[in-house]
């Protein structure tokens, strides 16, 4: 009943204050997979891999060799996105270049208001007690189609680049990992493209020159973590984290932000399985985005693993329902899993579904 009582309290205190009328994603380094199946609360569970972004001092949770993962890739899209390189790909297929450019222009035109996403990354790792090693390799794309006052035609505007960095965890735990501390080490480099394309820019094979828009950066900082199991029932885990701490500065390719993110998560007894529940609020100082709302930063997951090569999840967040599954064949592990971001200025505004899908080789 105490554990139960804390996490309420833990939610309940979060749930006010108004919204700023902004609209933006909130801006995340990284987000692993299984993390999203469970609706984005992954701060105080922190027990594999993903510890390294969300939690160092989560590595402590580990027990002797966690895993060498060779090979990972991971692809995620969202719906809208899928519907519009398909409408794309037919306008740019047009016989004439009037033709390219009009349906070009319907294409973007009937898009306004949809955001469109990519991601795909690899993370090679190896993790065990207190220690994490990655090198991650992720390319993003975010797009959305709107119409400038006075302009004739739709742009397209695009924020899309590549990271490439490199990160190195510990953790210790004391008082018998009653309380677990972490840090984690970090260098990236970034290049971006943050830029509106017109139409003939679309169309044209020259219009698009990467070479003259692209900006790079490097930048070096830190993640710090901490975690205290009270000794109660179900031993509750609270969780704190400062990500990116003092801002990461790349330079012409911009910061990654800092951000502070705090959780909780229950184990209780469950019948045939273990089950975890947990609960976050990340950007606790509001240094994300440009709104207020704390509902937007709110993530509520659930975490069921009946067998030990099975694990099922299903969460909320930002309010939105997310699904997920692990299954691990020793050697192939699959994740996979669908969540829906906000986009808008406060939670409920503007929707975008995604599916994510990783295949993971190692031991």
């Amino acid at each position: 009943m105490n554990a139960a009582l804390a996490l309420l309290i833990f939610l309940g205190i979060w749930l006010w204050g108004p919204a700023f009328l902004f609209a933006e994603e909130l801006p995340v380094f990284y987000r692993g997979v299984r993390p999203l199946g469970m609706g984005g609360a992954f701060t105080a569970v922190a027990d594999d891999e993903n510890a390294m972004f969300y939690n160092p001092a989560g590595l402590n949770n580990i027990q002797g060799f966690h895993g060498m993962e060779i090979l990972n890739p991971i692809v995620e899209v969202g719906t809208n996105t899928i519907d519009f390189y398909q409408d794309l790909d037919d306008a740019l297929d047009a016989s004439t270049q009037t033709e390219r450019d009009q349906k070009t222009a319907d294409v973007l035109t009937r898009s306004i208001g949809e955001h469109l996403h990519m991601r795909a990354s690899l993370f090679p790792n190896v993790v065990f007690h207190n220690f994490g090693l990655g090198i991650l390799g992720q390319g993003f794309f975010d797009g959305e189609p709107n119409h400038p006052m006075g302009e004739t035609f739709p742009l397209l505007q695009v924020r899309a680049g590549y990271d490439l960095a490199l990160l190195l965890s510990g953790a210790h735990g004391i008082f018998g990992q009653y309380l677990q501390i972490g840090l984690t080490a970090k260098i990236i480099r970034r290049s971006l493209v943050d830029k509106g394309y017109t139409v003939r820019e679309i169309v044209d094979q020259d219009g698009i020159s990467l070479s003259d828009d692209i900006k790079h950066g490097v930048g070096i900082g830190s993640d710090v973590g901490a975690i205290l199991r009270l000794p109660i029932l179900f031993t509750p885990a609270i969780g704190i984290t400062v990500q990116n701490v003092g801002d990461i500065d790349l330079d012409k390719a911009g910061k990654i932000p800092q951000q502070i993110n705090a959780g909780v998560a229950l184990k209780p007894p469950f019948p045939l399985g273990q089950l975890v529940l947990a609960a976050d609020v990340v950007d606790i100082g509001k240094e994300l985005g440009n709104d207020n709302d704390q509902y937007k930063r709110l993530h509520l997951g659930a975490e069921y693993s009946p067998i030990g090569m099975l694990s099922l999840r299903a969460g909320l967040n930002q309010g939105y329902p997310t699904f997920g599954a692990t299954l691990n064949l020793w050697l192939l592990k699959i994740v996979g899993a669908y969540y829906v971001e906000e986009i808008g200025a406060f939670a409920g505004q503007r929707d975008d579904q995604r599916y994510v899908v990783q295949a993971s080789i190692g031991f």
